[in-house]
């Protein structure tokens, strides 16, 4: 019997193995280790994406409701400090805000704000309380109704009726999706809550005109395309040309490759087949006077996103563009952004 090192290796040699295939092999267990984990996290990886794209997708079809925020209730709550008579109504189960002028009250700050600026325009104005048209007012994604009440105290101020409603899949909405103006109900609601509310004040015929900020502007570029003998004027704020260009944009570079499966959780998760909410297209058909409002700053929908939707409108249009201008705070600059778009609505 060999013994010690030299019979280890006799051992080996006869078995077919050295000590340099020793070595190999345990070479070849460290490989197989580490390319398991390469896979493991890569699986992983690919996991947390699926989730992060799942998750993603249902923020666009369903997206996650505001709740009351203080300022809201201190409007509804306390209406005529804000120069307004704000009622609660409801359209089969769709809530919708009607904010009119309080004669009594007189305007509050906002609405004495724009009265001011139009009049040193030289715009002569009715006496505040007058009511001369009705505004359908259309929220953005992940709005509500409420958040608008303040700028229907500015559109009140120089004689509007804002009708406010909650948009699909927002606020008290009882729909669960949002097709971002694109299916037959979100085309016709506008219209729809404009007569409701004009029954259950018992008022009559007067212009209407409609206003929508960011989704509220596809919606508004749907509904006006729909019934373009109801609408007087039209004002877009903010808003998008082609809704897969916003998502695949928010993607960033991997947006492309993305794309068409974040395309498809959309549809699974109910929301819109995104390639066909196209509101560029939809707007070489409207001939409706259009106001279309864009920061240049804007992050989250381009500012050529917003040039591109105004260059298809077919009507009499101007192009507003606010310096500065942000997605959020577009309507708040030291821009005279309220003065023009009432100058719109009342054709001067």
């Amino acid at each position: 019997m060999d013994g010690g090192k030299g019979g280890r290796n006799r051992q080996m040699s006869e078995c077919g193995m050295d000590n340099s295939g020793r070595g190999s092999v345990l070479k070849d267990v460290k490989r197989g280790k580490f390319w398991k984990k390469v896979v493991s996290v890569l699986a992983l990886s690919v996991f947390v994406g699926m989730v992060g794209l799942w998750v993603a997708a249902g923020s666009i079809a369903s997206p996650e409701r505001r709740e009351l925020q203080g300022y809201h209730e201190g409007y509804l709550d306390g209406a005529a400090d804000h120069g307004l008579v704000v009622t609660r109504m409801d359209l089969e189960g769709v809530p919708y805000l009607v904010v009119r002028p309080d004669g009594a009250a007189g305007p509050a700050k906002r609405g004495g704000l724009v009265r001011g600026q139009l009049e040193e325009a030289g715009l002569e104005l009715p006496e505040y309380g007058a009511e001369r048209g009705m505004l359908v007012l259309l929220h953005g994604r992940n709005g509500r109704k409420e958040d608008l009440l303040p700028v229907a105290e500015r559109f009140c101020a120089v004689g509007m009726i804002c009708v406010i409603p909650d948009l699909p899949s927002h606020g008290e909405s009882p729909i669960e999706t949002v097709g971002f103006g694109a299916r037959e109900f979100e085309r016709e609601l506008p219209g729809r809550v404009a007569d409701a509310a004009r029954a259950e004040l018992g008022l009559g015929e007067m212009p209407e005109f409609l206003w929508g900020m960011s989704m509220g502007g596809s919606f508004a570029v749907h509904a006006c395309a729909g019934e373009p003998e109801r609408w007087e004027r039209m004002v877009i704020v903010a808003s998008f040309d082609r809704l897969e260009g916003v998502v695949q944009d928010s993607l960033g570079m991997a947006g492309g490759a993305l794309m068409p499966t974040v395309k498809k959780l959309i549809s699974w998760r109910g929301g819109a087949d995104v390639a066909e909410v196209n509101p560029v297209l939809v707007a070489a058909g409207i001939s409706v006077p259009t106001l279309v409002v864009h920061g240049d700053a804007d992050d989250l929908i381009s500012f050529e996103r917003g040039r591109r939707l105004y260059e298809a409108l077919a009507g009499e249009k101007e192009f507003l563009k606010v310096e500065g201008g942000t997605h959020d705070n577009v309507l708040v600059t030291d821009a005279p952004v309220f003065r023009e778009m009432a100058r719109w609505f009342l054709g001067e």
